[in-house]
């Protein structure tokens, strides 16, 4: 550790003193050039004639006027009242901006206007607004002018224009150039250049010295002006920066660097462009260009100071090539004009001065690592003394180990002895859990069985147990023939009651099959009406045309072989009307039920007056209003003026399994009478079926079944084989059946938290403990399994596992998505089993019980492909 501080510290020193060094050489380089700037202003215009070509703004023309145009009254003098004509002329055909640029001197000739002339003039300027005339004109017409500028640009020793510097004093009135000022008018001074901003004007030149802006005689516009072609004028010059200038001789050309002459107006022309569209040059802040010399020369102070392995010199070179690729962006994107002479001067000088020092240091280098090599030495031989001491210990152990074995191998032999004993047993043990596994499974079959045929016990529902409150709920549902004792459905019957003492309509919601109008019967049997009338209409079955007639009735002669017929609002009147499946009702026989609605009034068919009758409406409906609402099919005042009260019943599959058994054993006891079959029990099994079956059709489903059963059966017993329910189930009798009876029982609790979550994933898999891919998984597949049982039928295969009608949409997208992802558009298999091999790699977490699904559908995919 002694030794590294001081040579690191003498490296920290050379590194300081390296990079005084370089500054100094870019001090110096720098001042160099000041003294001496021909080798700068050579590579300036190198990369200046390299800058890509500048932006043309469209909207700049020249009028240019010959010395024997009416425009001229003399040699190079402007024709006043020509003049004013062309300002207003331009001026009325929607030119943005006009530019006179002409000599004036006082006084004037009357054959050029004369001071009537000058007036006039000024006063026109005034009117227009819009005009900018050069310095040199008398003070009263430039005042008249929105703006005035200068039309002398700065030149060489040698009279040549090479271009225009852009600094802050460019803006004062007494320096703006005729050009700028133009450009500020035409563009109400939204943009300003960047200090230091250079226009280039060879670059802006074509090879032949003329401009690159459109240049009209004055003689085709004059006589345009007094044709009186307003529509020409307006094509030339709407929206245009018109620069008018005198082609004569008392006008001269200025000189570029091609050495060509070109009017000073096309100079201030490319002066407003570049203005316009910020077509300027710039050389970099003098801070910048500092740093990024001496950031070069720093750069091949560590290449040349510290040794360099040969994977570095690529980074390196990487280093260099961005920092070109750097340079030449700013050059072309913002139009930084760098001094190359002075940085590469600099970086030259660095390169000597270190090159001549590491030269100087690496004799010294060489002598230093002579010295440590042999210091190295010495002290390797000290430490190989002591490595052959450690060898002899490490013997005098190795035999003492040697030792320790040989005593071991007698403990190793009785340890094997011990292991053999175990194992023997372990067997014994392993036979008497496989006999008790067999008669678990033998007494698990027996158990099925005897539950498959032996009578179901009767179970007594603990009525005693109950609440008072809840007692008295179950004795008035049962007396409105409402059978139940879940919670949920007890307390919809209580809210029931109480929205039957009132005289708002009632809208009864749920499921097709849950007993919406035995509710609604009960509604009317609660309410002050039960001595009237209770009518029902189906309104899905009542034809568009025959529904005024059915609903509010028709006098007799009304149409031919009308004898007169009282409707259904008067047939309810002073009772209850029962509107079942409402939500079918079509759109345009929605507006005629919602006037009876608002005020009870209605015309019977063929009768001028209105009858009123007093009714209280009880509608239900399986579909979801409020989004037939949003989906612009049912009328929104009809929605609401139903949803007063509003009571949701729960399907059959929501409510507790007592209510199951106890409407079986109901619909048992009913059906059987009616047989005079008072005998019939059912079996515990088919008990069992009838408690983990989903019936999508609810108690509609359950009644038809049992009636079935009643009508089918053998003997006193019904058995599960009797209901000839849907899903299938394996008999017991095997260990692996009760691994695939688990697994049904899981799918369904998965089935039902989805139900129950509305099917959105992510709460779904909070609420089961699960990640969000497991769910994903277990809704695949037992979405592969009812797309197998309805025969590919997406939609039949999204209802029954939606379950709610409402989420039939929601399943029905997923069920298209795994479907076309079964074989993608990005993959072509050459046979189904190809593709079956490709599913199992892409499905590895699907459980493999619904493979043998997927499979099926491939197969039917290719086979009718």
């Amino acid at each position: 550790m002694n030794l590294c501080e001081p040579r690191m510290s003498s490296q920290a020193k050379a590194m300081l003193l390296g990079i005084a060094y370089v500054v100094c050489c870019t001090a110096v380089s720098f001042g160099v050039s000041h003294i001496f700037p021909q080798g700068d202003r050579w590579l300036v215009d190198w990369q200046l004639s390299h800058l890509p070509s500048q932006s043309i703004e469209p909207s700049i023309v020249l009028i240019r006027a010959e010395g024997k145009d009416s425009a001229h009254c003399g040699e190079g003098r402007w024709n006043l009242n020509v003049l004013e004509s062309t300002l207003l002329a331009l001026h009325e055909a929607g030119a943005l901006v006009t530019a006179p640029m002409m000599e004036m001197s006082v006084p004037i000739p009357s054959e050029c206007g004369g001071l009537s002339g000058f007036v006039n003039l000024a006063e026109m300027t005034k009117r227009i607004g819009s005009v900018v005339y050069p310095n040199s004109v008398p003070t009263a017409l430039a005042q008249a002018a929105t703006r005035s500028g200068g039309l002398a640009l700065p030149s060489d020793k040698d009279g040549m224009v090479g271009g225009f510097t852009f600094d802050s004093s460019s803006l004062n009135a007494s320096r703006l150039p005729y050009g700028i000022a133009v450009a500020l008018l035409a563009s109400r001074g939204e943009t300003t250049p960047t200090t230091g901003s250079f226009l280039h004007v060879p670059d802006m030149m074509p090879s032949n010295g003329q401009s690159l802006f459109p240049i009209y005689p004055f003689t085709d516009v004059w006589d345009l002006v007094q044709a009186g072609k307003q529509e020409a004028l307006v094509h030339l010059f709407q929206g245009k920066i018109v620069f008018l200038f005198s082609g004569s001789s008392s006008n001269p050309a200025l000189s570029i660097l091609r050495e060509s002459k070109v009017p000073v107006a096309v100079l201030h022309a490319q002066l407003a462009n570049a203005y316009l569209t910020n077509s300027w040059t710039s050389t970099p802040p003098f801070v910048v260009v500092f740093l990024a010399t001496v950031s070069a020369g720093c750069l091949l102070m560590v290449c040349l100071f510290r040794e360099i392995s040969p994977k570095h010199f690529g980074l390196i070179g990487l280093a260099i090539v961005g920092s070109a690729s750097g340079i030449l962006f700013l050059a072309f994107h913002w139009g930084w004009i760098w001094p190359l002479f002075s940085m590469g001067l600099a970086t030259g000088m660095a390169i000597f001065g270190m090159g001549a020092r590491r030269l100087l240091q690496s004799r010294a280098t060489v002598q230093e690592r002579i010295v440590q090599r042999e210091r190295q030495l010495t002290q390797l031989g000290h430490e190989l003394t002591g490595k052959q001491s450690d060898v002899r210990q490490l013997e005098d152990q190795l035999v003492n180990a040697q030792r320790q074995t040989n005593h071991s191998v007698t403990v190793i032999e009785e340890l094997q002895t011990s292991r053999h004993h175990a194992l023997s047993q372990l067997e014994r043990y392993q036979g008497e859990i496989q006999d008790t596994r067999q008669k678990i499974v033998r007494l698990q079959k027996e158990l099925y069985e005897l539950r498959q045929h032996v009578p179901a016990f009767p179970v007594e529902f603990p009525f005693e147990s109950l609440h008072l409150d809840d007692q008295a709920l179950i004795q008035e549902c049962e007396a409105c023939q409402i059978v139940t004792r879940d919670p949920a459905v007890l307390r919809l019957f209580h809210n029931l009651k109480k929205a039957a003492a009132t005289q708002v309509p009632i809208l009864l919601l749920g499921e097709t099959g849950t007993g919406k109008e035995v509710f609604a019967k009960a509604a009317h049997a609660l309410s002050p009406r039960r001595h009237g009338p209770f009518i029902s209409v189906n309104m899905a079955a009542i034809r568009s045309e025959l529904f005024e007639g059915e609903l509010f009735g028709h006098v007799k002669g009304a149409f031919t072989g009308a004898v007169g017929r009282t409707g259904f609002l008067e047939s309810a009147h002073g009772g209850t009307l029962f509107l079942d499946e409402v939500g079918d009702l079509p759109i345009d026989l929605q507006a005629k039920l919602l006037r009876v609605l608002e005020d009870g009034g209605f015309h019977r068919i063929g009768q001028s007056c209105v009858t009123h009758v007093d009714v209280r409406i009880v509608a239900a409906t399986n579909r979801d209003l409020q989004e037939e609402v949003h989906a612009g099919h049912y009328r929104e005042d009809l929605y609401y003026r139903l949803r007063s009260i509003v009571l949701t019943l729960p399907p059959l599959r929501a409510r507790s399994e007592a209510d199951h058994v106890l409407l079986a054993k109901t619909f048992l006891q009913q059906y059987a009478n009616l047989q005079h079959r008072t005998n019939l029990v059912f079996t515990q099994g088919a008990l069992d079926a009838i408690v983990a079956h989903q019936w999508p059709g609810n108690i509609r489903e359950l009644r038809q079944t049992v009636a079935q059963a009643v009508a089918l059966a053998n003997g006193s017993v019904i058995a599960e084989g009797d209901l000839n329910l849907q899903v299938s189930k394996k008999p017991a009798g095997s260990e692996e059946w009760g691994k695939e009876d688990h697994a049904h029982r899981e799918d369904a609790m998965v089935l039902e938290c989805l139900r129950r979550h509305q099917f959105e994933m992510q709460s779904t898999a909070a609420a089961l403990g699960w990640d969000r891919g497991t769910v994903t998984q277990r809704l695949k597949g037992l979405g592969f399994q009812a797309l197998m049982d309805y025969q590919g039928d997406i939609h039949a295969a999204a209802q029954a596992l939606a379950g709610d009608e409402k989420y039939v949409r929601v399943v029905e997208g997923r069920l298209r998505e795994y479907t076309e992802n079964l074989v993608p558009p990005s993959k072509h298999y050459g046979s189904v089993d190809e593709a079956i091999a490709d599913c199992r790699k892409r499905f590895r977490n699907l459980p493999e019980r619904h493979f043998p699904a997927v499979q099926q559908l491939l197969y039917k995919r290719f086979a009718s492909s």
